[in-house]
């Protein structure tokens, strides 16, 4: 396939031969506020900025020298054995920059979350890598732009809040901006803040704290699996756990009594809307298990919210939410209700506005203030099921 899209090449063309210069070609993507940088078999190296693809290069990687990329990247030499068994690598690492110093002196260094995959390229095996850019400092709940309802009822006493959206819509950075309030600031929470990922994202070393420690552990690496890290954390007297992923039901259910001893949890799902969060979690039950797990999931969830990254006007991207706290009151009313009715009885509740925010309230404020345009609205309204006639085409 020939690159036919924009361009944002270096001052400097850069020819893609080894570690030094991969690393010029991250710090760029990096000045240029890329996200993410795809190395890819047969491609120009590639970023994305602001949601839309550029070309890095003007080389087309061949398949010797993703595999000399592979390799340097991950500091692993059996790389490509591993992707040829079918095998992916998942980690986040550190790239310096040489010709730039922080207040100490030091190379300042820019963390990326890689994942190498193998694929399929011209009868054989190609190679893709994606390179995910993470801040060097965990956002604050004010650059993050997380709403004050959700700031407030983020530090319950005990209880589940649960982000949800797709790959790439800022899930573990709405995490972060609310770990680092809890850290940083005087809250409800304080004591042993353990948090389990794949991998191990933002950094909180850096963050001071009066009222917390903080240690965080990647999945693979320290402990097996997220549900073996949820009952790692219940030994370790814990103030909060974050888990980087509600990924299968041994997660679920570890997660679940974590937060019916007395925890709040912070963890994220994969769900189209809030109300689809609950039926989300409860299918990866067996089906003779799934009613018993749908009341667990709800008793012990305090915050569902649910956010999408969309363009926004004069440049870059916003998120969008949408939010219900299960109040008691709440969780009487869908646990009445079952959980063959629930996402339209939760759908219900969110519409009313009582203790949270549908998703249609937040695309009408942000079109009414210029935030986004209409097309970017209608988009958002179709993909949570709304219709609006103003929006009509």
């Amino acid at each position: 396939m020939r690159w036919t899209g924009a361009t944002r090449y270096p001052d400097e063309p850069i020819t893609v031969h080894g570690r030094d210069e991969v690393t010029r070609l991250l710090v760029h993507a990096v000045a240029i506020g890329a996200s993410d940088v795809i190395f890819q078999s047969g491609r120009p190296v590639l970023a994305s900025v602001h949601g839309h693809l550029c070309a890095l290069t003007q080389v087309w990687l061949q398949p010797t020298t993703l595999a000399r990329i592979a390799t340097e990247l991950t500091t692993t030499d059996s790389i490509m054995s591993k992707l040829y068994s079918g095998q992916d690598f998942d980690r986040a690492i550190t790239v310096l920059e040489q010709d730039a110093s922080d207040r100490h002196a030091e190379p300042i260094g820019h963390r990326f979350r890689i994942n190498v995959t193998a694929g399929y390229y011209e009868g054989d095996v190609g190679v893709q890598i994606v390179c995910r850019h993470i801040p060097a400092e965990p956002p604050t709940v004010e650059q993050n732009g997380t709403e004050p309802e959700i700031v407030a009822e983020s530090t319950p006493a005990q209880g589940a809040v649960i982000i949800a959206g797709e790959t790439g819509s800022g899930k573990t950075t709405t995490i972060a901006a609310l770990m680092r309030r809890v850290i940083e600031e005087p809250t409800p929470i304080h004591g042993n803040v353990l948090s389990y990922e794949a991998p191990i994202e933002f950094v909180f070393e850096g963050v001071p704290s009066a009222s917390c420690t903080v240690m965080q552990h990647e999945i693979g690496l320290h402990l097996p699996s997220f549900a073996a890290g949820v009952r790692n954390s219940l030994r370790r007297k814990p103030a909060l756990i974050m888990v980087g992923e509600l990924r299968d039901m041994d997660t679920v259910l570890a997660s679940v009594e974590a937060a019916q001893t007395g925890h709040p949890i912070y963890t994220t799902t994969h769900a189209n809307d809030v109300a689809h969060i609950l039926r989300r979690l409860t299918l990866k039950f067996p089906a003779d298990l799934q009613v018993q797990a749908f009341h667990d999931v709800l008793s012990s969830t305090h915050l569902l919210v649910s956010q999408l990254l969309v363009p926004k006007v004069g440049g870059g991207r916003v998120c969008l939410r949408e939010w219900q706290v299960l109040t008691d009151p709440v969780r009487r009313e869908v646990a009445r209700a079952g959980m063959a009715e629930a996402v339209e009885t939760l759908r219900a509740i969110i519409a009313r506005g009582e203790d949270g925010r549908s998703m249609r309230v937040t695309v009408m404020s942000a079109l009414e203030r210029g935030v986004i345009d209409v097309a970017t609205a209608r988009r958002v309204l179709d993909r949570y099921g709304y219709r609006d006639a103003r929006l009509a085409a």
